[in-house]
């Protein structure tokens, strides 16, 4: 006999702690996927001495081989939402659908309990890295809404705005893995 299937993704947040991304606990990120750690190294050489770089300075072309992995995400005001500007076709392909300009409080309002599980990850993510204005590095283990198999996903959330003051906008690269 299987236990019953919990809806509730695993989530493990890593930091930015000098130029390594640690848990709370101080342990270090071993497995961060390539595609994930070049996007890094894009944004950070974007950033001009600023603690993020600005939605100008961010230009996906030159981007060419993450533009599969990349999500741009808005930030909304009055109640805060994010918005999902730009979604990468590797993206699409585990999501099972576009979810491009939708809001994670719109997914979680119409979406099964799978969705509004994995919206309200969206949701606490979003909402530490507009909290730290500092790129957050995610694991999540979850069950597919497409497939119900269980996934692991590996994001990280980079935050882009005005002379590194207030995130307007993030810039985040997904990489799934079964």
């Amino acid at each position: 006999m299987q236990p019953p299937k919990s809806d509730e993704p695993e989530l493990e947040v890593y930091r930015l702690n000098g130029d390594q991304f640690v848990d709370d606990g101080g342990q270090r990120l071993e497995d961060c996927h390539a595609v994930l750690a070049s996007l890094h190294d894009y944004w950070a050489s974007r950033r001009h001495g600023s603690a993020f770089p600005a939605r100008s300075d961010i230009d996906p072309i030159d981007i060419p081989t993450l533009l599969e992995h990349l999500l741009l995400i808005e930030v909304l005001d009055q109640p805060l939402d994010f918005r999902y500007r730009l979604v990468g076709g590797h993206i699409v392909h585990h999501a099972g659908r576009n979810v491009q300009g939708n809001t994670v409080l719109g997914l979680m309002e119409t979406g099964g309990s799978q969705e509004r599980a994995l919206q309200a990850k969206a949701m606490f993510l979003g909402k530490l890295v507009l909290d730290l204005k500092e790129p957050v590095f995610a694991r999540m283990r979850y069950h597919s809404v497409v497939t119900d198999a269980r996934n692991l996903l590996q994001a990280i959330l980079l935050p882009l705005g005005e002379a590194g003051r207030s995130v307007q906008m993030v810039l985040g690269g997904l990489y799934y893995t079964r």
